[in-house]
């Protein structure tokens, strides 16, 4: 028998029936008044299906029998395939006639009286190809039985596909794997680099054995791990840019040449150790293996090769050559060579045993001497035994493991006949259903990596299946057989948290082997440069076709099989198609057009779509990824059956209105289409739309009015940089459930409709950069699951109703700069992972005590007060906290105790006192590379001793070298690195290292004077560096090779006197990529020589202390930015008149405040360009004599304060004109004696508040016409004061709340008295809210011999650097009552409730090292007498100024306005 495509018939025969019986139940068939010929049809279909079995029996016996039954089955099988084809000609010409208006049906070739005349006639043929080959069948007198039944004893409800964690254990080779680890930490002095064979037949498991070993933790501690599958097609150019991916993925490879591949590679891994592993190698070419490992020459010594080949030849040959004879790189001894041979039977019963039955079952004692039985069959092939396992697992009875182990398969003379009859018993018993489905996977080339949602797609264009979840049945059944594999590209990226990703899969070459012979004649493969490959004699039989090597060869079509199913190309160049490429194949289910070569496409190019391939109305998945398509054809709706349509990267310019008719679609992927502006405006039609992917199409500015996509359940909308709302109507997606509009930048709102969505599960908002505020009822969204709020920079507040949300699990709100309070009802959720990093949180509600559900409670930086608070939640939660290790010198026993840190498993570690590592090896042995559950690293050298800043810099640099970080690492914090550079052996590679780091700290690096690629990090958001002297610039190093910082949000800089230049295009020039385009937050304390070049990042905060250079001097060149500078600081900068001019490049601002400006007589003209100025601040501008009278220009000023300003003696008139001022405070102006009478016609006033202006000695008798003011602060003006309480009493009498003080007191109660609107009679004392700050004795706070003391509103550091920010101590007491009572109508000033600099890591570093209480776990070696005692904690320090405040009264109000940072304490 020359195939054994024949077994399909049975499969094929079934999905034909069911077709039949679904149309006669159908309107079309009364339509086309065949409805008897179809009942005919069905009843002689079921009497044929009952033949097959017998006929499958008589075919797998083999002999003469069995090929004539082969035969016979064959004809079955093309006389299915005609009646189907007639079924869905009749189905897709109903289509039409109930789409398209009859005139323009009449003059098309879908001409309905044509169809009326053609149908009956074709069906007719059929009937009598059925009846014929029914009469061939009882001739060849075959047996009825009934259908096998077929039951699962595993669950099928599968959410999603299995991951590899399902993977079953490997059996039987622990000694071949023991052995491999052995060469692999093998290191010998005449050794370059090895390669260890893993030689054997195939399904003996080398790729499974070699995973085991891969994965291993013992092999680790190679720099470099790389896995290539090679496979038959030997590709130098695949396998390098495999390897060199896996080392540096920042690296573009598009269109690279082979010597830029080696030239990299050689660059990469000269200074690294790598383990590398070429799996299924098959070149027996001594001179392409020599180039192979010229390519790997480059490595340290020591580095590993594993190779996997069913050859040992290949291994001979790889003995031989230059490289080998120079011992450079060549095969180990064949002594240690791995040869695998088969595993005995007890193996092969434990692998069958390990996949039937689940750790409880009860194994029956027959069916386990049966099992052992079938075991033998196996032939010491575990590929076999897991397949064969999975289906015993589904027949679990005596009765079928007989019917098992008694069938016999002969497929005749071939290579790995045994092998394969033995997984074609498997494929016997396989579940009817899912046959077809499996014998498709051979049109994929071996080695091609499948994606699950385009391979369910196409089973479902082709009839195998109805549903999704059929498919992901089916994937999942074909992983536990291991007939499918999760692809190790799969493996390697980080699959979303929340989110369901497509998996990639791939094939074993025998399993391969076993679909290509089960589809037989069904499957070719054509040559375009090798045209004789298409052999006529196979037409009649061929129902798939992969096209491979095409370059415009248009003499290929002419020989198309008329009858094929589905074209898939492969490996081609250029796709333009003749007109007429597919008029011989109408018949055409799955058009795949997306295996192009990667190639560069010229800007003119423009490929048409084949005017043929709109007349394939039984088409129903067409991709066309890749190809540079600029429109679609006006006549697409012609193909009324499609439902999957991929146009992902194709140029479109324009989506026809006629993609709206195609009532069937279900599956459309406009992805990248950079061009795309809009959609049609009937898109809104396609009611059985399931799946919408529009992410990256740029220029999409809106969805059409009127959405009514009905089953729509998936809508992304991701990197949609245009996209501005979604439309009002988004309730009538009701079925929806994964919203994605991640890094929508120009959205703002949501329309309440959204809350309507009842099936929404995933919502992803992250980096919308203008996202204000979400809707009140948000709450609603009952059955939501996930939603990441991940930096949106100008959301201030959740809604209250957020607490009735209670399915949601995950919820990301880091980097929500502006968020600045959490609802109380937020306690009310069940979430399981919470995130607030980085928010401008003060204070977290106690309703999260109450969260017990929570496992995850990432806090990696914000506030001191929110920051104390999380910690004390997490101990209430008995959620697990940061381990805290000191390093000793050595033990006794002769290794330092870093090395207990191997057993343990935490989320976050600190390393601290490293300099007392000596022993290098030991940071080895602690395996930080291991512990995957690891999310924050702190590693920290005392920096202070001077013996270790002389003698550190080589160790410091050694051991860093060797603590590698897993790759799982989100913040990763290194303090007091004693090196002058960075090891290269993996800070080189960073990005390929630590791919989801996102906040990195660096602090008090003082031999440091370069740093390494951190720019690569692909997920970076946070960047704080801190007093590292010899850093002078940032140029192109910091990104390395293609590396942008897209994702960081925040730049805070400290101390870094010498840095003087930091690049932000690649050459530091203006004309090239801005290389940090989305910044939020910019902080810069004494950067005082620091320029960014060509102009710095449009950041939307800017606070500059000592750091004036930074100001962009010539603007922001072509930058196109969604962040535009919202908020600026600028203290103790002292500018000349050309600085000052500068501020014109940013009048977005809408905060500005001033702060210790020396020199300043007067404002500087340039604030007028401030034309959205809201927020104005002007604190200790001692100098300041004059306000301009431009100043009355702002109109759009709500607020105003001003401080500490002793030489300002009057407000210019003009002032009366800020008609939308709310807020005015003064504060400590001892030169002002008059308040001017203009006061009153502040009409929208709200707020007025004086303090420490002795001078003022009454108020303007026109606050009497302020009637929106509601609260008056007076306090430290006596005069002023006794005048309010007494003559003056009634002008104020409108006001709600009055506070009244004359000074400060150190005893007895404050005289104090408050007046509430309306109420002539003096209120009783109460004790005061606000407080003066003379009479106050300043309470000096000395460690390690820092005085903290400093100017409000800017970072206090210690001597160790540490900062530390008490201005949150002290507050507004309105903001106090209406944050007790939960309201949020008053705002404090915006700016320096960012100004607070986040309480980072290093304060929380300092806290927890010197506070054991800090810390759920401490491990602390055995001898710890030595141990100098841990300095005062900060925490204590908090809580004692906290304490003294209470006991005292609060200052006048919070500190922006305040000169000195004083905590006061009664006297």
């Amino acid at each position: 028998m020359s195939g054994f495509g024949e077994v399909i018939a049975s499969a094929v025969g079934k999905q034909i029936l069911s077709k039949l019986s679904e149309l006669a139940k159908e309107e079309a068939t009364l339509q086309w008044r065949f409805k008897d010929d179809v009942d005919d049809m069905r009843e002689k279909m079921q009497d044929l299906e009952a033949v097959l079995h017998d006929a499958d029996d008589r075919l797998r016996r083999g002999g003469s029998d069995g090929e004539v039954v082969g035969r016979w089955l064959t004809k079955f099988k093309c006389v299915a395939y005609d009646v189907e084809q007639v079924l869905d000609e009749v189905d897709a010409a109903e289509l039409l006639r109930k789409s398209q208006p009859k005139l323009k049906l009449f003059f098309s070739w879908n001409n309905q009286l044509l169809q009326r005349v053609t149908m009956p006639h074709k069906l007719k043929n059929v009937r009598k190809k059925i009846e014929k080959i029914g009469k061939e069948g009882q001739a060849l007198k075959l047996v009825q039985h009934e259908t096998r039944a077929e039951t699962s004893i595993k669950n099928e409800s599968f959410a999603g596909i299995r991951d590899d964690s399902q993977k079953q254990a490997m059996v039987g080779r622990d000694v071949e794997k023991d052995k491999i680890i052995s060469l692999l930490l093998r290191k010998e002095a005449n050794e370059d680099i090895s390669i260890i064979p893993i030689v054997g037949l195939g399904g003996l498991g080398k790729t499974t054995l070699a995973e085991s070993v891969y994965a291993d933790k013992k092999v680790n501690d190679f720099d470099v791990h790389a896995w290539v599958h090679v496979s038959k097609e030997f590709d130098l150019h695949k396998i390098g840019s495999a390897i060199l991916k896996s080392i540096n993925s920042s690296i573009n490879l598009d269109n690279c040449r082979l010597q830029f591949l080696q030239d990299n590679l050689k660059k990469e891994l000269a200074t690294t150790s790598y383990l590398i592993v070429l799996d299924d190698l098959w070149e027996e070419d001594g001179h392409k293996l020599e180039r192979l490992k010229q390519m790997l020459q480059h490595g340290r010594k020591g580095s590993k090769v594993i190779l996997t080949t069913r050859n040992q030849s290949i291994v001979a040959k790889l003995s031989t050559g230059v490289l080998a004879n120079q011992r450079k790189i060549r095969p180990v001894p064949e002594s240690d060579q791995i040869n695998l041979g088969v595993l005995s039977t007890e193996h092969c019963w434990e692998v069958i045993k390990q996949t039937a039955f689940g750790p409880d079952d009860d194994l029956h004692t027959g069916l386990e001497e049966i099992g052992r039985q079938i075991a033998e069959k196996c032939g010491g092939v575990p590929l076999v035994a897991n397949a064969l396992g999975q289906v015993m697992s589904e027949l679990r009875t005596v009765e079928a493991w007989e019917k098992i182990k008694n069938t016999n398969i002969d497929l005749g003379s071939r290579d790995h006949k045994d092998t394969l009859e033995r997984l074609m018993l498997s494929y016997y018993y396989m579940k009817l259903e899912f046959k077809m489905c499996f014998t498709y996977l051979a049109t994929f080339t071996k080695g091609f990596v499948m994606d699950s949602d385009r391979l369910i797609q196409q089973w479902k264009a082709l009839g195998y299946i109805q549903e999704e979840d059929d498919g992901i049945r089916c994937i999942n059944y074909l992983l536990w057989m291991s007939f499918l594999q999760i692809s190790r590209s799969s493996w390697d990226s980080p699959s979303p948290v929340h989110a369901k990703a497509p998996r990639e899969l791939s094939m074993h070459d025998l399993v391969h082997d076993l679909a290509t012979i089960i589809m037989g004649n069904e499957f070719i493969v054509v040559n375009a440069s090798e045209p004789r490959t298409l052999k006529k004699g196979k037409h009649h039989y061929c129902r798939h076709v992969q096209l491979i090597n095409y370059q415009n060869q248009y003499n290929i079509f002419k020989d198309l099989p008329a009858k094929i199913r589905s074209f898939h190309v492969r490996d081609s160049g250029n796709l333009q198609l003749p007109k007429n490429a597919f008029s011989r194949s109408k018949y055409i289910r799955v058009l795949d057009l997306s295996g192009r070569l990667v190639e560069e496409q010229s800007a003119t190019c423009n490929i048409l779509l084949p005017s043929s391939a709109l007349q394939m109305k039984l088409l129903r998945y067409f991709d066309a990824t890749g190809l540079q398509m600029r429109s679609l054809p006006m006549s697409f709706h012609t193909l009324q059956n499609m439902q999957t349509l991929i146009l992902s990267n194709c140029s479109l310019e324009t989506l026809p209105d006629s993609v709206c008719s195609l009532q069937k679609l279900s599956y459309l992927d406009l992805s990248e289409n950079t061009s795309l502006n809009k959609l049609p405006d009937k898109f809104g039609f396609l009611n059985n739309l399931i799946f919408l992917n529009m992410s990256r199409c740029s220029k999409l500015a809106k969805l059409p009015e009127n959405v009514s996509l009905v089953s729509l359940e998936n809508l992304n909308l991701s990197g949609c940089h245009e996209f501005e709302n979604l439309p009002k109507d988004i309730s009538n997606l009701q079925n929806l459930r994964y919203l994605n509009l991640s890094d929508c930048y120009k959205v703002s709102m949501l329309p309440e409709s959204l809350c309507q969505l009842k099936n929404l599960r995933d919502l992803d908002l992250s980096d919308c950069h203008n996202l204000d505020v979400l809707p009140k009822c948000f709450g609603n969204l009952l059955e939501l699951e996930s939603l990441n709020l991940t930096s949106c920079p100008k959301l201030g507040s959740l809604p209250e109703s957020f607490g009735t949300m209670v399915k949601l699990k995950y919820l990301n709100l880091s980097y929500c700069i502006r968020l600045r309070e959490l609802p109380s009802s937020i306690g009310d959720l069940k979430l399981q992972v919470l995130d607030i990093s980085a928010s401008s949180l003060r204070y977290l509600p106690e309703s999260i005590s109450n969260m017990t559900t929570l496992t995850q409670f990432v806090v990696t930086s914000g506030h001191h007060r929110m920051f104390g608070k999380a910690q004390e939640l997490k101990r209430c939660l008995n959620l697990p906290g940061r381990v805290v290790h000191r390093v000793q010198k050595t033990h006794t026993r002769g290794c330092s105790n870093i090395v207990e840190l191997t057993q343990l498993n935490c989320r976050e570690l600190l390393i601290r006192d490293l300099e007392n590592m000596k022993k290098l090896e030991d940071a080895e042995r602690a395996r930080l590379r291991d512990k995957s559950c690891l999310r924050q690293l702190i590693l920290r050298w005392n920096s202070n001793n001077s013996e270790n800043m002389k003698n550190g810099a080589d160790d410091s640099k050694s051991v860093l070298e060797r603590l590698i970080p897993p790759r799982t690492l989100e913040q990763f914090m290194i303090h007091g690195y004693l090196g002058k550079d960075f090891p290269n052996s993996w800070m080189s590679h960073i990005s390929s290292y630590l791919p989801c780091l996102t906040y990195l700290s660096l602090t008090d690096l003082g031999e440091c004077d370069n740093l390494p690629p951190f720019g690569q990090l692909p997920n970076l958001r946070s960047l704080y560096m801190q007093k590292i002297p010899n850093v002078t610039k940032i140029g192109k190093e910091f990104y390395g090779e293609g590396g942008t910082c897209k994702k960081l949000r925040l730049i805070q800089l400290q101390s870094m006197l010498n840095l003087a230049e930091w690049w932000t295009t690649r050459s530091g020039k203006e004309d090239e990529d801005f290389l940090i385009p989305n910044l939020h937050n910019l902080e810069l304390k004494d950067c005082p020589k620091l320029k960014f070049l060509p102009y710095p990042p449009k950041s939307m905060f800017w606070f500059l202390n000592n750091s004036a250079e930074v100001l962009p001097g010539q603007g922001f060149g072509n930058l196109s930015s969604p962040a535009l500078p919202y908020g600026m600081g600028i203290n103790k900068c002292d500018l000349c008149p050309d600085k000052w001019r500068r501020l014109q490049h940013l009048p977005t601002l809408e905060v500005f405040s001033l702060t210790s400006c020396s020199g300043l007589r007067a404002l500087p003209q340039d604030i007028l360009c401030f034309t959205s100025l809201r927020k104005l601040s002007l604190c200790s501008l001692k100098d300041l004599e004059t306000l301009p009278e431009w100043l009355g220009n702002l109109t759009a000023l709500q607020y105003f304060g001003i401080q500490n300003c002793c030489n300002l003696t009057f407000f210019p008139d003009s002032m009366k004109n800020l008609s939308s001022l709310q807020i005015l405070i003064i504060l400590e102006c001892e030169g002002v004696k008059i308040l001017p009478e203009w006061l009153g016609q502040l009409m929208s006033l709200q707020e007025l508040s004086i303090g420490v202006c002795p001078n003022i000695t009454s108020l303007p008798k026109t606050i009497r016409n302020l009637t929106t003011l509601e609260e008056l602060y007076i306090s430290g003006c006596p005069n002023l004061v006794k005048r309010c309480r007494r003559e003056d009493a009634d002008m104020i009498s409108h006001i709600l709340k009055v506070t009244l003080k004359l000074h400060e007191e150190p005893e007895g109660p404050k005289e104090e008295e408050e007046l509430e609107g309306g109420l002539e009679a003096e209120q009783r004392l109460e004790e005061s809210e606000i407080s003066s700050i003379s009479g106050s004795e300043e309470l000096g706070i000395d460690e390690q011999g820092g005085r903290l003391e400093g100017q409000e509103g800017e970072i206090i550091l210690d001597d160790d650097g540490i900062a530390i920010d008490l201005t949150t101590l002290f507050e507004p007491p309105k903001l106090k009552r209406q944050r007790e009572s939960g309201s949020s109508s008053f705002e404090p000033p915006e700016l320096y409730d960012h100004h607070s600099r986040l309480y980072s890591d290093k304060d929380v570093l300092e806290e927890l090292e010197m506070s054991d209480s800090d810390t759920e776990f401490l491990l602390e070696s055995e001898n710890d007498e030595d141990d100098e005692e841990d300095p005062v904690s900060l925490t204590s320090i908090f809580d004692q100024a906290k304490s003294i405040v209470t006991e005292s009264t609060k200052p006048m109000t919070n500190c922006p306005y305040m000169p000195k940072l004083r905590i006061t304490k009664s006297i």
